[in-house]
């Protein structure tokens, strides 16, 4: 277990180097890790914090966190996580203390705008993934993802680009 645990380690080390300097200077994602970084939690278990919002519509924030929760699932199989539990509660309400010694994953969704015009509607929105790690007050890894649609109105609706638009950027947060 140890090798294979060192190997996903290196593995996701060298996978975020690379991410890094992809997206460096792209407007695409943007990565931020901590040199305390150690992706590999110990009892193999991740908690989900559900996504906080502001100003966000709720169905495109439901389905960003729920598609992201369904492909952390879908790929457990490529990480060395056994389970992902979602936590119910808000930070503030949990215990300090039991948190610390947790690895959990945070998101934020905001800087939503729907730009409609007579014919189109631009749409855009901001995220923010954090992953802290046991014993750690703030988060080694970080990950920004801005996201952006555009849509002809005789070819599409506002609730299909949203929830389409929602669905790529749960992707995006697993694949940057």
């Amino acid at each position: 277990m140890g090798n294979t645990s060192a190997t996903v380690k290196a593995s996701y080390l060298l996978l975020l180097i690379a991410m890094l300097l992809l997206f460096g200077c792209a407007s695409g994602p943007r990565v931020t890790m901590s040199p305390a970084f150690n992706p590999a939690p110990e009892d193999n278990i991740v908690y989900l914090v559900p996504f906080s919002q502001s100003l966000v519509p709720n169905d495109f924030s439901d389905t960003v966190f729920n598609e992201f929760v369904d492909n952390l699932n879908k790929n457990r199989s490529r990480t060395d996580v056994q389970w992902y539990y979602i936590l119910k509660e808000d930070l503030k309400d949990i215990d300090p203390a039991w948190l610390t010694r947790q690895v959990y994953i945070s998101g934020e969704l905001w800087g939503y705008v729907e730009n409609a015009g007579c014919c189109s509607t631009e749409l855009r929105a901001k995220a923010r993934l954090n992953l802290f790690e046991m014993e750690q007050r703030d988060a080694t890894l970080e990950m920004q993802f801005p996201v952006e649609a555009f849509f002809e109105h005789d070819r599409s609706t506002l609730s299909n680009e949203r929830q389409r638009m929602a669905k790529r950027l749960a992707t995006e947060m697993l694949t940057p």
